[in-house]
C-alpha cells in the first residue's frame, strides 16, 4: 500500500489533506483515484489508513478509516557521523533511517574533506530521511542535528548507556567482545564513525577520555559510508532490533 507524509496540522478529525509534492506524486506519478486506500504518516508517530475522496491538482483529500500511534521499540541508536562528501552523506542518512537509527549527529574532525555547509544541507538530509521513512515503513524520521565539531559532540551530555568509536587502527576489540563484557545489553548506544580518511589518533584518545570505547569492524578496510551502514545493521542485530516486529511496530 502506498505511503504518504501528511503534515500533522493537515489532519483534522476524520479527514486529512495532502498538499504540494505528496499530492502531485499521488496524482501524476501513481495516478491514484478516489476510493483507493493509502497509508498516511505524520512524522510524529501517527499512522492512518485512509481512503482518497478527492484528487485535485495540488491537493488530495482523504477520509481516515483507522489510525494508531506507533510505539517505539527496540534499541535506541545514535549515530555520530563525521561529515562526508555530499552523496556519501546522503546515503548514510538514507540507510541509517531505514535501519532505525534514532538520531544522527554530524560532526567535523581534522580530516574531513566536506564542509559543514548551510542550513540547506540539513534540510536536504531531513527530506531524504522522510523519503526513507516512506520506503521502509518507519513511522517517524530520526532527529538530525546541525553539524558541530568533535569537541562539542564529546562535551554534550548524553543518556546513552554505551559509547563506541569505530577506529581502523583498533586491532583487538570487536563488537562481540564489547557485548560479551557488557551484560545486560544496553537499551541505548551512541557510535561514532570517522570521515573518508579516518580519525586521527589524538581524536580517538580524546573520545576515550570522554568515555568512548574504541572498536573495530574487522580486517576489511571499508569506505566511511559502508562502515556506518554496516555498524548500524550489526548493532541493531546484536541489540535485538532486527529480531522481528514488536508490538506497535506493525505496518499499517
Amino acid at each position: 500500500m502506498h505511503r504518504f507524509f501528511v503534515e500533522p496540522a493537515a489532519i483534522s478529525g476524520d479527514t486529512a489533506v495532502l498538499n504540494g509534492p505528496e499530492a502531485r506524486h499521488l496524482r501524476t506519478v501513481l495516478r491514484l483515484a478516489p476510493g483507493e486506500t493509502i497509508i498516511l504518516f505524520d512524522g510524529q508517530g501517527t499512522i492512518c489508513q485512509a481512503s482518497i475522496t478527492k484528487v485535485g491538482k495540488n491537493q488530495v483529500e482523504c477520509a481516515i478509516l483507522a489510525r494508531h500511534i506507533a510505539k517505539s521499540a527496540g534499541p535506541v541508536l545514535h549515530l555520530g557521523q563525521a561529515l562526508l562528501m555530499a552523496k556519501k552523506m546522503d546515503l548514510v542518512v538514507q540507510k541509517a533511517t531505514e535501519l532505525g537509527v534514532a538520531a544522527i549527529h554530524p560532526f567535523t574532525v581534522a580530516r574531513c574533506t566536506a564542509e559543514a555547509g548551510s542550513s540547506a544541507r540539513l534540510s536536504r538530509w531531513q527530506r531524504i530521511a522522510f523519503e526513507a521513512c516512506k520506503q521502509s515503513g518507519r513511522p517517524a524520521p530520526p532527529e538530525i542535528y546541525p553539524p558541530f565539531d568533535l569537541d562539542a559532540l564529546l562535551a554534550r551530555e548524553t543518556s546513552q548507556a554505551m559509547k563506541l568509536i569505530f577506529y581502523e587502527e583498533e586491532e583487538t576489540t570487536g563488537l562481540a567482545e564489547i557485548f560479551q563484557a557488557n551484560q545486560p545489553l544496553p537499551a541505548s548506544l551512541i557510535f561514532l564513525v570517522g570521515p573518508e580518511s579516518g580519525f586521527a589518533r589524538d581524536e580517538v584518545e580524546q573520545a576515550k577520555a570522554a568515555g568512548y570505547l574504541p572498536v573495530t569492524l574487522g580486517e576489511r578496510v571499508m569506505r566511511a559510508e559502508t562502515a556506518s551502514i554496516a555498524a548500524a545493521a550489526i548493532l541493531q542485530f546484536l541489540l535485538g532490533g532486527l529480531h522481528g516486529r514488536q508490538d506497535g511496530e506493525q505496518g499499517a
